[in-house]
Order: C-alpha cells, then structure tokens, then sequence
C-alpha cells in the first residue's frame, strides 16, 4: 500500500505565507511611491527655475514694454506682465503635481513675488524657497534667486568659466545725447590682421522718432556675430538703449555709432566697454 505524503499547509503556515506577501507588497508600493515622489519634486523644481529664467528673459528683450515676474504660491506659480501681480495685464498659471508644494519662501521684501528689473534684469526680491513634497518632512528641492536675477537650485550657482565673462548678454546705455533723428547706425568689427568689416544700417522708423529696434547677425573673419539693439526711451535731449550681445558667441570688437556720433566699443573680451562721443553711463547686469 503506498502511502500518500502529501500534506497541506496549516493555518498558521498560511497566515504567514500570506503575511509575507503582504510585505513584499507593501515594500514594493513603498519603493515606487518615493520613486514617484523624487521624480515629480526634480521636475518640478527644475521647471520653477526655469520660469524664472524665462521670465528674466522676456524682462530684459523688453517683450511687451514691460517688466515680468513670478507669484508663488503653495500649490504652484503664476508668470504675469507687469510690476507687481495685483497690476499685471496677464497671467499664465502653472500647477504643481497633488503631492508638491512651495514653502519656506523667504525673498527681500517679505512677499511672495519676483520681479525684474527692465534695464538690468536683477531683482529687488532676492532670496530662497523650497519645493517639497507633502507629508515626508525633509524631501526638498531648495532654489535661489539672488539679486542679479539668476535662478538655481541652492548650491549649485553657475560659475564663470575661463577667464571670458561668458554669460555677460545685456547692457543699458544711458546716453546724453539723441538719436531721434539719426539717419544710420554702423557697426564697426575689428578683424586684425584683416580690415575691419563695417555693416551700415538704415535706423527705422523715419526721424523724429521715439522708438528703435535693430536684430542681426554680421560674419566677420567666418565667425557670425549677433547683435539687438533697441531703445528703451528716446526723447529731443536723451536716449536708452539696450544692447544685447551673447558673449559666448561674439567674439570681435565692434564699435557702435550713430551718423557720425560714436555711442560704444565692446572690446573683443567682454569684459570692458568704452563710451565715446555721447557721453552717459552704462549700466551692467
């Protein structure tokens, strides 16, 4: 007679079968939950900086004529045309995902917005705030905006590089003098050993005017340089303008003149520029 071996588990061997599973489970949903948690507050953060950075950016091309800034609120922020949210003649809302939220803001000031500055692109509401993600305490994402308008995670500024000053793009000149009813402006490259390269433009709209704004790439010596100049103000006795010249990518001294009125010269590095016959100041981000 064979005897049957077989035996069945008992309840208690169930229970902890059972049981077993269940924390296999529970360690599982754990692990794709913080995995979940981390990959939302990464994105999220890296998407409020660059807002702010997009932000900065429309400031300084002068979109609209206008100042731009960020609100932040807890369950998100708000891009808005104007000085302050209160005045702003438009908004564009961005949510934050249900488990992150904003906290621990701390800008100069003590409110919750920040602001850019037309002619420079700087902040008077530098300072810091965190991303987190609600119910775990520590998991944060911290970012700064100092006072030169640049927006990064905490820790992490961007450091010059070299010895060119890299990210050097926006200038303001304040000029004691007017163009508004200069004929054309001139730009002037130099290319030694080679001849300088001059690029005349027609200034629009026709004299007297109270506005320019001038875009255009000039290649010199086979590299292209890229320039925007364009007014901030222009009355009967004095003008502001603008210019914007990436120096990552311009890399020729080019002098700047309006009819026979030398405005400036950007030395080839970036790092100095003259003011010749209009006289005034330049302001530097």
């Amino acid at each position: 007679m064979i005897e049957n071996s077989f035996k069945g588990f008992t309840l208690l061997e169930l229970l902890i079968y059972v049981g077993i599973l269940a924390l296999i489970g529970g360690i599982g949903l754990v692990s794709f939950v913080n995995s979940r948690n981390v990959r939302d507050l990464t994105n999220s953060g890296q998407q409020v900086i660059s807002i702010l950075r997009l932000t900065q950016t429309k400031t300084l091309a002068g979109e609209d004529n206008s100042s731009w800034g960020v609100i932040l609120e807890a369950s998100g922020y708000i891009l808005f045309r104007g000085t302050t949210y209160a005045s702003a003649s438009f908004t564009q809302s961005f949510n934050l995902p249900s488990n992150i939220e904003i906290t621990n803001i701390s800008l100069a000031g003590g409110g919750q917005e920040v602001v850019f500055n037309r002619l420079d692109g700087r902040t008077n509401q530098a300072g810091s705030f965190d991303l987190r993600v609600i119910g775990t305490g520590g998991t944060v994402f911290p970012v700064t905006v100092d006072s030169s308008g640049k927006a990064y995670r905490t820790g992490s500024a961007p450091a010059p590089a070299g010895s060119r000053v890299i990210d050097t793009r926006h200038r303001t000149f304040n000029l004691a003098g007017t163009i508004r009813d200069s004929l054309t402006m001139t730009l002037t490259f130099s290319d030694s050993p080679n001849p300088d390269t001059v690029y005349p433009v027609t200034i629009t709209p026709s004299a007297p005017r109270t506005s320019f704004d001038w875009s255009g790439t000039v290649t010199v010596g086979g590299q292209d340089q890229t320039l925007r100049i364009h007014s901030l103000s222009i009355t009967d006795t004095a003008t502001a303008l603008s210019v914007d010249r990436d120096c990552r990518k311009n890399t020729k001294q080019v002098k700047i003149t309006f009819d026979t009125s030398d405005m400036a010269t950007y030395n080839a590095d970036c790092q100095n520029i003259t003011i010749w016959t209009f006289g005034g100041t330049v302001v530097e981000p």
